[in-house]
């Protein structure tokens, strides 16, 4: 059955209740992921780190194994992973210890990330900078069927990029009892409002504790994405916007 006859017929919540993320790859650009964790059932399948080198540039390298030093990156992929326990997960270090990251660095994940076959790109991260570039970036992913999901800048009245994006899904926080639930607003800059509030995950030394903000909201909605394009290889990122304004969050 096509996403388009599954929409008319209201079955897009069996697809959500059966899926599990099989075979969907999802990138996650962040502070990297203590990928040895259990609790990520061994799904983070790759780590890289951009670094810069005034030698050779700004530019990606791989990583043996993931690394996060202020878990913040570790918190998303485990928010991913509860949600779409058969996603593979594919970490790129962007953020380092001070807790930003340099708009070259963003840029340069950005311009790898698309390049690969991950079909879904966790930004949990954003910037006010270098918008012409970032945009071109989303355009090109767009095309390609990559759907990107960000978060809105903690910030109440900034929003920041790339979740300022037409063709990006921009993600705030607010509290819900079920973390699979979400509200989603028409003709507003950020479309999705997911659960970003005491948000319980794992830390690299196997402690567990709460998170809130944005960028804990925009794991809960990648999830849901990753659930998705199980069912549907070829769910393109105005499909998913179709999707999620159709469940409204009634999951």
């Amino acid at each position: 059955m096509t996403f388009d006859e599954v929409l008319a017929t209201g079955r897009l919540r069996e697809c959500l209740a059966t899926g599990t993320g099989k075979g969907v790859k999802v990138g996650i650009l962040d502070s990297g992921v203590a990928s040895h964790l259990p609790q990520l059932g061994g799904r983070v399948l790759s780590n890289h780190e951009v670094v810069e080198d005034r030698h050779q540039g700004t530019r990606v390298v791989p990583l043996d194994q993931g690394v996060d030093v202020i878990e913040h990156g570790t918190a998303c992929a485990y928010i991913i992973h509860r949600h779409a326990p058969d996603a593979e997960l594919h970490s790129v270090r962007v953020i380092g210890q001070s807790h930003g990251a340099t708009t070259g660095k963003l840029l340069a994940a950005l311009e790898f990330a698309v390049e690969q076959d991950w079909q879904i790109l966790n930004l949990s991260l954003g910037t006010e900078a270098s918008y012409e570039r970032i945009a071109r970036l989303a355009d090109r992913a767009y095309y390609r069927g990559q759907i990107w999901i960000a978060a809105k800048d903690n910030k109440r009245n900034k929003v920041g990029y790339p979740a300022g994006l037409a063709s990006v899904v921009g993600v705030d926080m607010d509290f819900f009892q079920d973390p699979a639930s979400f509200r989603y607003h028409l003709q507003r800059e950020t479309e999705v409002d997911a659960c970003g509030v005491y948000v319980e995950a794992p830390t690299s030394d196997g402690g567990w504790q709460q998170f809130t903000g944005t960028s804990f909201a925009c794991p809960q909605i990648t999830g849901l994405a990753a659930r998705l394009r199980e069912h549907f290889p070829d769910l393109t990122p105005f499909q998913f916007k179709t999707a999620l304004a159709a469940l409204r969050g009634n999951l």
